[in-house]
């Protein structure tokens, strides 16, 4: 048993969860592009052959100054979208980062209406901890 969740917005489908839950989530839910938001990553948590692996590094303690780098991963989600591939984003747990990009991944679908309502969205996975910063990050990047 593993703990993800996965967004369905149309034919968009994305896996969010913790590094534990990739290879499960490869196999099971045939994901074919992983998005590895862990800062002290050296390989991807389930290296195959036919799974492409994509390292943003982001920091669990995010800076003031880092908005770009939450940027990345949420484009990321998108070309894998655009190539009509299934795409996992996660973190070391499944938390911060991860929300914080689902989070991301939501707001730039123009589904939520406010970061709020975006962190709401993105808690279907019961472990989700956006840090406050996290949070203002997403606020300069989704200005309204």
């Amino acid at each position: 048993m593993y703990n993800h969740a996965s967004i369905y917005i149309d034919l968009f489908c994305c896996f969010m969860g913790g590094a534990a839950d990739v290879e499960a989530m490869v196999i099971n839910e045939g994901v074919e592009v992983v998005v590895d938001l862990r800062e002290e990553a050296t390989e991807c948590a389930n290296p195959t052959d036919h799974v492409r692996w994509v390292k943003v590094p982001l920091d669990d303690n995010t800076k003031e100054n880092e908005a770009d780098l939450f940027e990345k991963p949420i484009n990321e989600d998108f070309v894998a979208y655009n190539d009509g591939k299934k795409v996992v984003f996660h973190c070391g747990g499944g938390k911060g980062r991860t929300g914080t990009v689902a989070a991301g991944v939501l707001l730039e679908l123009g589904l939520p209406n406010s970061v709020d309502d975006a962190e709401s969205k993105a808690s279907i996975r019961n472990i989700n901890d956006i840090k406050p910063m996290q949070k203002e990050l997403l606020k300069k990047i989704y200005a309204t």
